[in-house]
């Protein structure tokens, strides 16, 4: 697959228009039924998933356990799944880096996709992320996620969407037990700080 810049600097202005618009309608539409009760869901598409895959891309609700300590988090997480435990997950939480962190990212991981007639993942793990040095910036959005915290469906996001989806102003940063509004800008120059 074609790096995210190199497809975006070659298209033509309708077919940015087109492409932008069908990601924004399913992201909506996705975002929507996140919610829904689950006999609802029973009956609708298969964007929804019950596990995660490694190297996949997934959207849930979140609150971590550990709220009230943290400086802030992201209560709409998208994540690429890097490890699993038996309690969790360790991920790229896209929300995490400013915008050209995130397609720099993308560009790697397009870099290591794997490409199947069943399947499409990224073929990345942990110790690929503390070997490469021009991944360092991706360090800040390395977070573990708990399965018993997840409070909603999940959503895979599949191939065709997540350029779109990861470049979309999804973050729902939050501080303390009380869900206070965290502005993204301070958690991008946090973010920056660590990654020089």
């Amino acid at each position: 697959m074609a790096s995210l810049f190199s497809d975006i600097l070659e298209s033509k202005p309708a077919e940015l228009e087109q492409g932008t618009q069908d990601s924004l309608e399913w992201f909506q539409a996705n975002i929507r039924d996140i919610r829904r009760t689950p006999e609802s869901l029973m009956k609708e598409s298969n964007s929804f998933v019950s596990r995660f895959d490694l190297g996949k891309m997934y959207m849930y609700m979140y609150l971590p356990k550990t709220a009230g300590k943290l400086p802030y988090y992201d209560v709409f997480p998208l994540t690429v799944v890097l490890k699993r435990y038996a309690t969790g997950f360790l991920g790229f939480n896209m929300h995490y880096i400013a915008p050209r962190y995130r397609v720099q990212l993308m560009t790697y991981l397009y870099e290591v996709q794997e490409d199947s007639q069943e399947d499409t993942y990224f073929r990345v793990r942990w110790q690929d992320v503390k070997s490469v040095s021009r991944l360092r910036w991706a360090k800040p959005c390395l977070k573990q996620y708990y399965y018993s915290h997840i409070n909603s469906r999940i959503v895979e996001v599949q191939p065709e969407h997540m350029d779109f989806v990861t470049l979309l102003p999804s973050q729902r940063f939050r501080r303390g037990v009380n869900m206070n509004k965290f502005n993204a800008n301070d958690v991008y120059r946090d973010s920056q700080k660590i990654h020089g």
